[in-house]
């Protein structure tokens, strides 16, 4: 095969930019004050009201992330620790109103509390429409030493690399007050008032050029005129009492072996470890609609793209992504290598274009005329067929000390977490991949009004299955 330099095929995925070693200063011991008051009121950007529109009932635009640790919870401290972190990131207690012409817009909101319960709230209650907070909502469940938090984030307010950035002062405010830690508190310096330009890339602003309209028609038209398959079912629906909550996610942790493998095999193959995951993903997804009528249609993977710059990163959390897509077609997927070396150049493709901002784009030209989007997401057509993140290995590298390769955040030691993207109809599976402590975890979403229990450890098990045919083709 004739393979570039891995270097060359980096993409601003979720996996490209942790949101703590890229983050600028991350060390430094100052923190900024609190957001400017006059922050708000702030305008939604296209994107915030794509996920705004797509919360529903049925499939809120909420993703739940989970963390596990290990010892006694200091219940003072960690309340203290959530209200200073949560103050950092005004957009994690923001409101939605709407203004006279009914286009939403951000007015300050008073932080949530913490739910200590045994019973986790709904992770997955969309907002209302009329004003209401889609802030964070936080519980915690103790069983034993082994205490439990679910975060549940909203992603009109919040992406995932701003998830992280609020779990990392989250860890490390907890740290230094349940040690009685002197001194500043080793925050990152943030500034709020840039949250202002958390849409700043000048889309359009200074005319329209011919290129940039072939480069948006080639992105976005196939999205609303070709129809992605639907992830099968197998015409299995699962019964009235097999209707789990879509929270109940799945998650796989794979060896260090299996991961030190997989890594080794993508830089013997000259491509990224992203790359290598997400042509196993098209395989797998092949290989479980074939014989059904979704065979025929092509697989299109939907790969959140980054679109912070880098004065960004001093952003407070919120929502700077957009949308990249892959698609295959069965007859792509017989030759792995060759689809390897696809993916990879595609990927490439999407960085040197900044194909992310072509989905803006397109989401910029449908605010025009809001019902149009409104009657683009309302039909029974799928964007994609699956989604897929790679979140890396962004909480291996907070700032905390390490005991057993684990971080050791105050009188806690941080076991693991998980969480996965949300999902819309008929896009009904979610993957996304955690490292942590050398080792990977594949978490798993299914809508539950599609997939039996059954059906969704299945899906994940061909996953895991497929990532160890590519370690023993391989070795």
């Amino acid at each position: 095969m004739n393979r570039n330099n891995s270097a060359s095929g980096r993409t601003a995925t979720m996996a490209d930019r942790s949101p703590i070693t890229n983050l600028p200063n991350s060390h430094d011991a100052s923190a900024s004050d609190g957001p400017s008051d006059s922050l708000f009121p702030l305008s939604f950007t296209p994107f915030e009201f794509y996920y705004l529109l797509e919360d529903r009932p049925e499939y809120a635009s909420t993703f739940p992330v989970r963390l596990q640790c290990s010892g006694l919870l200091d219940r003072e401290a960690f309340s203290q620790a959530f209200r200073l972190a949560m103050e950092r990131h005004p957009f994690l207690s923001a409101r939605i109103a709407f203004d006279r012409r009914g286009w939403p817009r951000w007015e300050a909101g008073e932080p949530g509390s913490i739910h200590w319960a045994q019973i986790p709230v709904d992770p997955h209650a969309p907002c209302d429409s009329t004003s209401v907070s889609c802030g964070l909502k936080m519980t915690i469940t103790q069983t034993g030493d082994l205490t439990e938090w679910e975060i549940v984030f909203h992603h009109v307010a919040v992406d995932g690399l701003g998830a992280f950035q609020f779990i990392m002062d989250l860890f490390l405010a907890y740290a230094h007050l349940s040690t009685d830690s002197s001194g500043p508190f080793p925050w990152r310096k943030i500034d709020p008032l840039r949250l202002r330009d958390r849409d700043g890339h000048q889309l359009f602003k200074q005319g329209v050029r011919l290129g940039d309209l072939v480069r948006l028609a080639r992105v976005t038209l196939p999205l609303n005129i070709r129809r992605a398959a639907i992830v099968s079912n197998h015409a299995h629906l699962p019964s009235d009492d097999e209707l789990p909550s879509s929270s109940d996610d799945l998650v796989h942790h794979l060896t260090e072996h299996e991961t030190c493998e997989l890594s080794r095999i993508a830089a013997m193959q000259s491509v990224m470890l992203n790359d290598l995951l997400v042509r196993d993903y098209f395989l797998t997804l092949e290989a479980w609609n074939r014989g059904t009528s979704e065979a025929e249609r092509p697989i299109r993977i939907l790969v959140p793209t980054n679109l912070r710059r880098r004065e960004d990163y001093r952003m407070p959390a919120a929502n700077v992504f957009s949308f990249s897509f892959l698609s295959r077609r069965s007859r792509d997927c017989k030759n792995r290598d060759e689809l390897l070396d696809s993916i990879r150049d595609e990927m490439v493709e999407i960085k040197r274009q900044k194909r992310g901002l072509y989905f803006e784009a397109g989401l910029r030209i449908f605010c025009i005329w809001p019902a149009l989007l409104r009657w683009s997401l309302g039909r029974p057509w799928p964007f994609a067929t699956a989604i897929f993140s790679n979140l890396g290995a962004g909480l291996d590298n907070v700032p905390l000390p390490l005991c057993n390769g684990r971080r050791v955040c105050g009188n806690l030691v941080f076991e693991g977490g998980s969480g996965a993207a949300p999902i819309r109809p008929d896009t009904r599976v979610s993957f996304a991949i955690h490292s942590y402590s050398g080792r990977m975890a594949v978490c798993c979403r299914c809508d539950p009004r599609s997939f039996s229990p059954q059906q969704r450890r299945e899906l994940l098990d061909a996953y895991v299955e497929q990532l160890r045919t590519t370690i023993e083709c391989e070795s």
